[in-house]
């Protein structure tokens, strides 16, 4: 949900940007929507994959975990209304 919800912001901005200097025709707004949905797809497909292969539930829940703390997804769940208190990294 995370992956989606960043790769659907940054295709956002980039849609912005490129319409800016020239129309994007469908076909083309559609090819780099796929790129996106596929850069997203084998990113996750790893931690994906591991977290299916153990059988042990206590496995899969420190996994779960582990995965939360590296993509600090609990936070980002609070913060999902905007980027309160971050600064850009422009």
């Amino acid at each position: 949900e995370k992956a989606n919800f960043v790769r659907e912001e940054e295709l956002n901005k980039c849609t912005r940007k490129l319409s800016q200097n020239g129309n994007l025709s469908d076909k083309e707004m559609e090819a780099v929507e796929r790129l996106s949905r596929g850069i997203v797809n084998k990113l996750l497909h790893g931690p994906m994959s591991h977290l299916r292969s153990s059988d042990n539930t206590q496995d899969q829940q420190n996994a779960i975990k582990e995965l939360s703390a590296m993509f600090r997804l609990e936070d980002d769940d609070q913060s999902r209304g905007g980027r309160r208190g971050r600064k850009s990294r422009r």
